[in-house]
């Protein structure tokens, strides 16, 4: 059970000094140790954004995103929204338009199929956000 089109909400972009902050939640029906997080690509403006200049924020800890799967003692809650931080040395002005598309992958690691080998959850969402 997929829930792509939930990963973004209207007030998912906020505008920060130093760039942007995308809000993300979590796309399953059910928390999940942010271990869980095998992957994570965000699309600016139809513009890549590298996966090593993202930062992820949750619980007032900042991770890279490959040293999600390491976490496996922080549960990313389904009340939680996951920051995804991205550099930028202009942002948007406040009120203005991004097109924001969001990948995610995720291990569920109550269901594994194979010994080291779990059922993946691909959710990918895009929509023209406003930044704030």
């Amino acid at each position: 059970m997929a829930t792509d089109d939930t990963v973004l909400t209207d007030d998912s972009l906020t505008r920060r000094p130093d760039g942007l902050a995308v809000a993300l939640k979590v796309p399953w029906y059910r928390s999940l140790w942010l271990s869980s997080v095998s992957s994570i690509d965000v699309t600016l403006d139809g513009e890549r954004v590298p996966r090593d200049e993202l930062r992820v924020e949750l619980g007032g800890r900042t991770y890279r995103v490959d040293e999600l799967p390491d976490q496996w003692d922080t549960l990313w809650f389904i009340q939680d929204r996951l920051q995804v931080v991205v550099p930028r040395d202009e942002p948007p002005g406040e009120g203005s338009e991004v097109e924001v598309e969001v990948a995610v992958e995720l291990r569920l690691p109550y269901m594994q199929i194979a010994p080291q080998k779990y059922v993946t959850n691909h959710a990918t969402n895009r929509r023209t956000l406003t930044a704030r």
